[in-house]
């Protein structure tokens, strides 16, 4: 079923965040991501909504399947840079100094070193025609990489438009 997107709805609010900032690669492009959710824990999936015009959106459904990256904190400048480039005209990896290393289930997407956790994800389904602005996936968990404890970890939450935060400390990118 196709849900039209209907006009009448309230303005767009962001009084629902902070979000804990997902780091995607797709190939060997990446970019940020905050719209993200566990859907199922059996099987394991993930939805994820792509804005509309990416680079990254146009990999993900040629490939059909794409890593999502929790990385830590220190790399944040890095991470967020990303999401302002363009992966059609850069080698973000290369530019930004991240080491890709090669996937255990994926066959065209590469995995970003030193990252908290990884998952190794395989699109299960696209929802069309709910949103104007972005491309829902429902993604299918294919492996999982390391092992750090949630209580060590320092995560990037996106709170809005250029400001970032961690426990107890505020990030304002600048481009």
């Amino acid at each position: 079923m196709v849900i039209k997107p209907t006009t009448d709805s309230v303005p767009y609010n962001t009084q629902y965040f902070p979000l804990h900032l997902a780091f995607l690669t797709v190939g060997e492009n990446m970019m940020p991501i905050a719209h993200w959710m566990v859907i199922s824990k059996e099987p394991f999936r993930f939805l994820i909504a792509m804005q509309l015009g990416n680079h990254s959106l146009t990999l993900l459904r040629k490939y059909q399947e794409t890593a999502i990256h929790f990385m830590p904190w220190r790399d944040r400048d890095r991470v967020v840079r990303a999401g302002y480039m363009s992966g059609d005209f850069t080698n973000k990896a290369e530019r930004l100094g991240f080491t890709l290393t090669s996937a255990d289930k994926l066959q065209h997407t590469k995995l970003v070193e030193g990252a908290d956790i990884i998952f190794e994800t395989t699109v299960l389904q696209e929802i069309p025609g709910i949103s104007h602005e972005f491309a829902p996936f429902v993604l299918n968990v294919v492996a999982v990489h390391g092992q750090v404890d949630a209580a060590e970890r320092d995560p990037i939450l996106f709170m809005k438009e250029y400001e970032f935060a961690t426990t107890g400390e505020e990030w304002r990118f600048r481009r």
